[in-house]
């Protein structure tokens, strides 16, 4: 009893599993998924109801079509009458329930839906204490709620008798709409073949053997047969063992259960197939990458971002003078706007990745190229799956394409490498540039004093002089160097330590663009990365694991 509960169990949470994972696939124009999907629902409804209710009792459907004799062999199963027999049909119109023992089992008959009630009379032969015999409507009644009845009680019964007549036991109805579509349910039914009175034993043996015949056609392999006649109490005494054993053995409760789920499992794998979607490797995901990283601009943002390095190593280290004149362009970071609202390109349905608006529109080509990488993990993805789930896989990576292009502009234009501060070391070049300026201006100015001196005929002032230097102390092959006036030293020296750092500067912020422009093509491909797999690889992964769920948990399902 407790390995056929854990297999119950394990089914159920299988068959839940199932029906988690192909419910957001399912979309409205699939009448028959949903038709599954709702079945399999109403398993699992039905076995939480019923695994909450008596376990003390085995409830046993009578079922079959009108004039089979149902009512007569409850009666002679109870031992008195408790349901009408007449000619008239059809005969049985609601439901009855006999119950033998004394265990409480109004809770369950409540949730059967069975208003009559009544005990059985005590008897010899075997205990059938803890049995619910139920006496349905028939299957076959041209009244639609006597019709409904039988249905629905036949589905939460925990086993169907199917009483045959000799007249009608090919009937087509019980057949197809019944008992073929329960082939999962041999363990819990029960084939009775009655008013047996009314045939030679030759005749009864050869039509016992064509029941079984074609209960084998409708899946019922291996189901019991036996034959009974509610009038003479033939074949009774075996009925009753047979039922006697049930009850005793306590296991069609669950046996039922777990052919529920299998049937349920079994017509979701028919409208449904398992899907087997494909793996995306990591050599799609890095031309997705690369594709998004083209459409985002990334290289054109990383080659911004060096040019701007060197623009702003000129504004703040380069010689004042040309600095200012640097000003009328502008750095190459704010022409591509970044970080504040602009353009977004509006391309045509079939290529829907949209440029950033930072950096300029891409081409149609690498457009194309983008789009057609999100195509191609998109079938890659989908695999060999077919039906709903080939769609929904292949929707997968085109999700959330609307929200690639905003997601990229943030990405990328707000990246800290992008607003990236000023090196420190810019600091000691300006504070010399300025300093050399300083100087040069100082120079030029007195030169000018002095020119302007010597202008009027007034004596001219004291300049101090550097040198002469000696030729021994320059030099043996050089000449004595003239005396040089310190104004003039300090215009031609504020004007060459000038050049000479702004030539400095010049080759060091070339090699600090170079190194910033490798770094932010990095961290721009980091971060593209990231929006690739959040709003495309992670919805890809997760379609691709429900689907390998759904698979999966069919495959329990139906063990």
């Amino acid at each position: 009893m407790r390995g056929r509960a854990t297999a119950l169990s394990d089914r159920l949470h299988a068959l839940e599993e199932a029906v988690g994972a192909l419910t957001p696939v399912v979309g409205p124009g699939e009448p028959m998924i949903e038709a599954a999907l709702s079945g399999a629902q109403g398993v699992l409804q039905r076995a939480g109801e019923r695994g909450a209710l008596s376990a003390a009792h085995t409830v046993v459907a009578l079922a079959g079509a009108t004039g089979s004799g149902k009512s007569s062999l409850t009666n002679a199963l109870a031992g008195h009458d408790v349901t009408q027999v007449g000619a008239r049909r059809p005969t049985t119109g609601h439901p009855v329930a006999v119950v033998w023992g004394t265990e409480p089992s109004a809770p369950l008959l409540d949730w059967l839906g069975i208003d009559r009630r009544v005990g059985a009379e005590a008897a010899g032969g075997p205990r059938l204490d803890g049995l619910v015999l139920v006496d349905l409507p028939d299957i076959d009644s041209v009244r639609t709620d006597h019709h409904d009845r039988a249905a629905r009680l036949a589905a939460r019964v925990d086993m169907l008798v199917w009483v045959l007549d000799p007249q009608k036991y090919a009937d087509a109805v019980v057949h197809q709409q019944y008992l073929r579509p329960m082939a999962r349910h041999a363990e819990v039914t029960l084939a009775v073949l009655n008013q047996v009175d009314l045939l030679s034993p030759p005749d009864v043996r050869q039509v016992m053997a064509d029941v079984a015949g074609r209960l084998a056609d409708d899946g019922l392999r291996g189901v019991e047969v036996l034959g009974v006649s509610a009038l003479t109490g033939a074949g009774l005494p075996d009925l009753r063992r047979r039922l006697a054993d049930v009850v005793a053995r306590r296991a069609a409760v669950q046996a039922r259960l777990q052919a529920d789920v299998a049937t349920a499992a079994d017509r979701l794998a028919d409208v449904c197939p398992a899907p087997a979607p494909g793996a995306v490797s990591r050599t799609e995901q890095r031309q997705l990458v690369d594709r998004l990283c083209e459409a985002g601009g990334v290289e054109a943002v990383a080659t911004a971002v060096a040019g701007s390095y060197r623009y702003r190593a000129r504004m703040r280290a380069g010689w004042p003078v040309t600095r200012w004149l640097g000003r009328l362009r502008p750095d190459p970071l704010r022409r591509l706007h970044l970080g504040r609202p602009g353009q977004e390109a509006n391309p045509s349905r079939d290529d829907p990745v949209l440029t950033v608006s930072s950096a300029p529109p891409p081409s149609p080509a690498v457009r194309s190229q983008a789009a057609s990488a999100l195509r191609r993990l998109a079938e890659t993805g989908a695999g060999s799956a077919t039906g709903v789930w080939r769609d929904h896989l292949r929707e997968g990576a085109m999700a959330h394409v609307d929200d690639l292009p905003r997601a990229l502009d943030a990405a990328i234009s707000s990246h800290r490498t992008v607003h990236a501060r000023d090196p420190r070391w810019f600091a000691l070049p300006a504070v010399l540039q300025w300093l050399w300026f300083a100087t040069a201006v100082v120079g030029a100015l007195w030169l000018g004093v002095i020119a302007g001196v010597r202008y009027l005929g007034l004596p001219p002032p004291w300049t101090p002089q550097l040198g002469p230097v000696p030729a021994q102390e320059s030099g043996a092959l050089l000449p004595a160097l003239p005396a040089l006036p310190w104004p003039t030293v300090a215009l031609l020296g504020g004007l060459l330590l000038g050049l000479l750092t702004s030539v400095v500067v010049w080759g060091a912020a070339r090699i600090g663009a170079a190194r910033r422009r490798r770094r932010t093509r990095i961290a721009l491909r980091t971060a593209v990365t990231q929006v690739a797999e959040r709003l495309v690889l992670a919805e890809v992964h997760a379609r691709v694991q429900a689907a390998r769920t759904y698979a999966h948990a069919l495959e329990r399902a139906r063990r």
